[in-house]
C-alpha cells in the first residue's frame, strides 16, 4: 500500500487531477502515459484503469474507473475493493487543481526515468563485476528504454531535446 502523504506524491496527484477531467482533456493528458511509469501497483492499475476507461470514449471520474475494475476482475474480493475504492476516492478527494495535471505528468515521467536509470545503473554494476566485456558494452549501449522515456518525459515538459544525447548521460 502506497504511504507517501498525498502532497508528496506525484503519481496519486496526477491521477487525481486525471480523474477530474472530461474524456478530450483526459485523452490529451494519457498521451504517452503507461501503467508501468507509475512505481507502485495501486497508482499502476489506476492509471491502467484510465488508459482503457478513456480510450473506450468515456471521463476517467471514479465511479467509471471503479466500475471498469469490477467489470475486468481487477477489483475481485471484498479486501481488494475496498482497497482499490479507498485509493480511487482518497486520490480524487485530495486531488489538487486539475490545471496542475500536465505539471504532474511531467513529474511522474521524470521520476519513472530516474528509476529506469537507477535499474539500469544496477545492471551495469553487476555486470561489470563479472560478466564479459562484451555483455557489458552491449549493456552501456542499450539504452533504447531510457532513451523513450526521456522522450516522453521531454514531450510532457513541452519542449525538445534528441534522446541521442541521454546515451553519454546514462
Amino acid at each position: 500500500m502506497d504511504t507517501a502523504p498525498a502532497l508528496l506524491d506525484p503519481q496519486r496527484q496526477f491521477l487525481g487531477c486525471l480523474m477530474q477531467l472530461p474524456t478530450g482533456p483526459a485523452r490529451r493528458l494519457l498521451a504517452g502515459m503507461r501503467a508501468d511509469d507509475m512505481s507502485a501497483a495501486l497508482p499502476a492499475v489506476v492509471l491502467q484503469l484510465a488508459i482503457e476507461t478513456v480510450a473506450a470514449d468515456r471521463p476517467p471520474a471514479p465511479a467509471a474507473l471503479f466500475a471498469h475494475a469490477v467489470a475486468t476482475g481487477r477489483a475481485s474480493g471484498d479486501t481488494r475493493r475496498r482497497q482499490l475504492g479507498r485509493w480511487i476516492a482518497d486520490a480524487y478527494s485530495d486531488a489538487p487543481p486539475a490545471a496542475l495535471a500536465d505539471y504532474l505528468k511531467a513529474a511522474v515521467l521524470a521520476d519513472a526515468w530516474r528509476r529506469a536509470v537507477a535499474e539500469h545503473a544496477a545492471r551495469l554494476a553487476q555486470a561489470a563485476a563479472d560478466s564479459p566485456a562484451e555483455i557489458v558494452r552491449d549493456l552501456c549501449q542499450d539504452t533504447a528504454h531510457l532513451d523513450a522515456l526521456w522522450d516522453r518525459y521531454i514531450a510532457a515538459t513541452g519542449h525538445t531535446e534528441p534522446a541521442a544525447r541521454l546515451g553519454a548521460v546514462a
